[in-house]
């Protein structure tokens, strides 16, 4: 009976800190707002790069540096929760593994969002004739699973770095060699995807993401708590 309780008091600790992030960030429009101008002006500095139209090769590579810069100014800005004061406090209200979960759920929410209009802002502005529709439907679905990747990566770093005291400088310098990887492999299906090639040929692309950002994800569960006591 108390482990259940335990449980359900958990889970509505997670549930909290999910909703109380989205709430924060909506009432700071300017935050969404710049993020949206920041990912529209990345695709148009594209669209103006690559004169209008651009290769299969050339579309595939932008999507994933879009999607990827993107990523880092999602997490470019401070939480409220990262001064030291508000710190101390909630090391008495909440439990450190509910807390690092509210954030990858917030920031994967966010990047999963951003990745759809990353697609189609490249589709209106750098076309979308190297692909039909169900391989249009494919290469999103690698962006969103490049987003939950990037979001899980980039939640545990920015908590380490805040943690630190070192703000974003110390997430990009980590983070950069960490996420190149990821963009990697997430081109190489862009590039079988555009290419043709059946998606179940090339589906364990995103099985090695899935793997990554579940890893990424119960890593940071477990070894945040000690982090936080430290």
């Amino acid at each position: 009976m108390s482990e259940h309780m335990s449980r359900s008091s958990a889970w509505s600790r997670y549930r909290f800190l999910t909703a109380h992030a989205f709430r924060m960030e909506w009432r700071q429009k300017h935050g969404l707002a710049g993020l949206l101008l920041f990912a529209l002006a990345s695709v148009y500095a594209c669209y103006q790069v690559a004169g209008g139209r651009a290769s299969s090769e050339t579309w595939n590579a932008l999507a994933w540096v879009v999607l990827m810069f993107s990523a880092f100014n999602a997490v470019a800005k401070p939480w409220p929760e990262d001064s030291e004061a508000m710190r101390k406090y909630l090391k008495t209200a909440l439990r450190p593994g509910e807390w690092i979960l509210a954030r990858m759920t917030f920031y994967s929410a966010i990047l999963s969002a951003l990745s759809v209009l990353i697609f189609l802002s490249f589709t209106l502005f750098l076309g979308s004739e190297h692909f039909n529709p169900r391989q249009g439907l494919s290469f999103l679905l690698g962006l969103e699973c490049t987003a939950l990747a990037f979001a899980s990566l980039l939640s545990v770093l920015s908590a380490i770095s805040s943690r630190a005291g070192a703000g974003f400088g110390l997430t990009a310098v980590l983070g950069l060699p960490l996420i190149i990887p990821i963009v990697l492999i997430s081109t190489r299906y862009g590039t079988d995807i555009l290419k043709g090639i059946l998606w179940i040929d090339t589906a364990h692309h995103l099985l090695f993401l899935a793997a990554l950002t579940g890893g990424i994800g119960a890593l940071g569960f477990i070894l945040f708590p000690y982090l936080w006591r430290d």
